[in-house]
């Protein structure tokens, strides 16, 4: 199992928060498409939990997955 932790990065400030993740993508899946999707799901679940205003959700794609 890897490191869920790893490749999330969170600043909060007194006005909002900022969040970085790094993600792997499966090989097929548009990039866009899923950056596009954690960002909403990302921004919402935190805003939702916290209260707090997200200013930005920064994705970075570490790698592709692909099955051998």
């Amino acid at each position: 199992m890897k490191n869920l932790s790893k490749g999330v990065k969170v600043s909060v400030s007194p006005e909002d928060v900022k969040v970085d993740l790094s993600l792997e993508v499966k090989y097929g899946y548009r990039i866009m498409d899923v950056s596009a999707k954690v960002q909403e799901k990302v921004k919402v679940a935190v805003e939702n939990m916290t209260g707090l205003k997200v200013a930005d959700v920064n994705i970075r794609v570490a790698g592709i997955e692909v099955n051998a």
